[in-house]
């Protein structure tokens, strides 16, 4: 490629071969991480701007404000704008390699056009996941759906957009045929099978929701909802205890349940082992009382069936298991018995598809320390799962409350806006992909701009998530909205006329 004469600055003073700086005219609008270029050898090296410094000698910090004024009121200035940038690399074949030239003072510096970024930005269409694009231009970026056999992390804090990207990687994920888990504490999923506008948008989106889940919505809002249940006899022992929630430590409750099953006799269901339950010694029984009762209250979730892998697992099927309104524990449990059947069929090689295991509230499930059946699980699959094809994407507003070594597994993280510095923290210490400028972009991101590292893509990029195909859920209440419908009730309740009418409803007219 030939420089363009569309230059718009020359590199000055102290450079590396990870950084260089530029002066700019003053017509010059570039922007903070837009993209510009050199020709070092007839080469193309890639730059992204990550500061814009304007400064003066002549009207410095130690001058007061009316000489400052008087200079200006004169038009003598001597202001200068620099961009300091990263150098990504140089191109080679569509892809960047690294670079190691040396940038000289006075190199001509050059704006990379749309041309450029949308090669670097672009993966062959069998490959690619269409995300958004680069937010002030229409260069289109993509995923490299291979990019995932190294795990992703969606990290972001509240409001900022995760879900929505999340819902985007599933939708493109399910045009390649892909075979996708949900774990979805809060519902923010369960309306995925509908399109913005209400049409069906895939006949292979599946909803579950055990009898337990009190929903965030009814049955009649998501539309044909699948039971996941459970019959009692098709349980081992280690499975009504983590329903029950008795944890490994609690040597005496684990013992009395062991006993309990040694005293089974009869069909060997919910009936047979409160009945059982109750031939216990008095002391014992007082000891697991609460927790029979417990298992008494959820006993609807025992049925004649047990749902089974194939139930929810399937080429180009998406399963959304709807834990909302569930205890943890609970949604620790059922989670635990989805993912185990799933590594339990890949490792074996049962099912031969990649699977992609999406977890929302990922911190809940796998936070520090914490050595659960289900944490266990994850941190096995975050370690081992891509050799048998299962890829991790986990998703959490507090990266800081995740288990560091199931975020450091995640080689690729797209990184919504962060303000607080603790989680900013664990970011920077999980990634090596992370640089000190890009943190300090985090909290100046608009709600749907993410930063896209590690690798699903060719270079760092800051990218506007493009809109969604499916519906939306789990969207903040309309404070504003109820207010002005309490306010009206309010004036209902209180207006003569509203009362009269009321009162003639009630006992007609007399």
């Amino acid at each position: 490629m030939q420089e363009s004469g569309l230059k718009i600055g020359y590199t000055i003073g102290e450079n590396t071969s990870g950084k260089f700086q530029f002066v700019i005219s003053d017509e010059s609008n570039i922007k903070k991480w837009e993209y510009v270029y050199l020709m070092i050898k007839g080469e193309i090296v890639i730059g992204r701007i990550e500061e814009v410094v304007s400064k003066s000698e002549l009207m410095n910090e130690n001058m007061d404000y009316q000489s400052i004024d008087r200079y200006s009121s004169n038009g003598l200035n001597d202001f200068v704008n620099i961009c300091i940038s990263t150098t990504l690399g140089k191109i080679k074949d569509g892809f960047l390699t690294q670079s190691r030239e040396i940038v000289r003072p006075g190199m001509p510096v050059y704006p990379a056009g749309d041309d450029i970024l949308q090669q670097i930005f672009s993966f062959d269409p069998e490959e690619a996941l269409d995300i958004g694009s680069l937010p002030d231009n229409n260069v289109k970026v993509s995923l490299n759906v291979n990019g995932l056999r190294r795990h992703l992390a969606i990290l972001a804090q509240t409001g900022a957009g995760k879900s929505h990207t999340a819902s985007v990687i599933m939708e493109e994920l399910l045009k390649k045929g892909a075979s996708i888990i949900v774990l979805d504490p809060h519902a923010d999923y369960v309306f995925m099978k509908k399109g913005v506008n209400g049409e069906i948008y895939s006949d292979g989106i599946s909803v579950f929701r055990t009898p337990l889940s009190t929903g965030r919505y009814t049955n009649d809002d998501v539309g044909i909802v699948n039971n996941f249940t459970i019959r009692f006899s098709d349980l081992a022992p280690e499975d009504v205890k983590g329903i029950m929630d008795i944890k490994e430590g609690y040597t005496n409750l684990n013992s009395i349940v062991d006993d309990i099953y040694k005293r089974m006799k009869g069909r060997k269901d919910l009936a047979d082992f409160l009945q059982t339950a109750e031939s216990l010694p008095q002391e014992d029984y007082r000891k697991i009382r609460g927790r029979l009762a417990f298992l008494n209250k959820i006993k609807d979730i025992f049925q004649d069936y047990t749902t089974g892998i194939t139930d929810y697992l399937g080429p180009g099927k998406m399963s959304v298991m709807d834990l909302s309104g569930m205890d943890q524990f609970l949604a620790n449990y059922f989670s635990y018995r989805v993912l185990s059947s799933i590594y339990d069929v890949k490792l074996s090689s049962e099912f031969k598809y990649p699977v992609f295991v999406f977890i929302e509230e990922a911190h809940n499930f796998v936070p520090p320390r914490n050595n659960s059946n289900i944490a266990r699980m994850i941190k096995k699959i975050a370690g081992e799962g891509r050799k048998f094809g299962i890829f991790l994407v986990v998703i959490t507003q507090r990266p800081g409350k995740i288990d560091a070594d199931v975020l450091s597994q995640c080689n690729s993280q797209i990184i919504l806006r962060v303000t607080n510095p603790s989680d900013q923290n664990a970011i920077l210490e999980s990634s090596e992909n992370i640089t000190g400028y890009l943190m300090a972009d985090l909290p100046s991101l608009d709600t749907g701009e993410a930063i896209i590292v590690g690798e699903i893509v060719k270079m760092p990029a800051i990218v506007k998530i493009r809109d969604r195909e499916t519906r939306a859920g789990g969207s903040d209440i309309d404070v504003i909205g109820l207010l002005r419908e309490a306010r009206e009730e309010v004036r209902k309740r209180n207006d003569p006329s509203e009362v009269r009418k009321k009162t003639r409803d009630l006992l007609g007219e007399f």
